[in-house]
């Protein structure tokens, strides 16, 4: 925990370089938020098919959910959605200056009690096959 996940439009003007901008939001949440940089398990999902607005200007999207068990602060919080918002910001300068982008952070607090999930022991030992 916690889970990052981003969704942005298919019109963004940036090559999406995962490894690069998760490693900037893990270094910089951590920091913020308490979190283990080890901890996170983080995706990016590209929308090729979506709709903004009425359509009439080239609008753009970028999104991250970030997902973690409740307990902290609203201070805490606000620092983690500001500190996501500004390496996103960073990250997506040319669609912010070329299209009317939206660019927004969450945060999803998950109810504990109902969070189930097992974890491998296998620590990268892998047989060929």
């Amino acid at each position: 925990m916690p889970h990052l996940v981003l969704e942005y439009s298919g019109n963004v003007r940036e090559p999406m370089d995962a490894a690069v901008l998760f490693g900037k939001l893990h270094t910089e949440l951590a920091a913020v938020g308490g979190f283990r940089v080890q901890d996170f398990k983080s995706r990016a999902v590209r929308m090729d098919q979506y709709v903004i607005g009425d359509g009439t200007r080239e609008q753009s999207f970028v999104n991250l959910d970030v997902r973690t068990f409740g307990g902290k602060s609203p201070d805490v919080r606000a620092a983690v959605s500001e500190a996501a918002l500004a390496v996103l910001a960073a990250a997506f300068e040319a669609t912010l200056r070329e299209t009317d982008c939206d660019l927004s952070v969450q945060i999803t607090e998950l109810d504990r009690p109902s969070y189930a999930r097992t974890r491998s022991e296998n620590h990268g030992s892998h047989s060929a096959a």
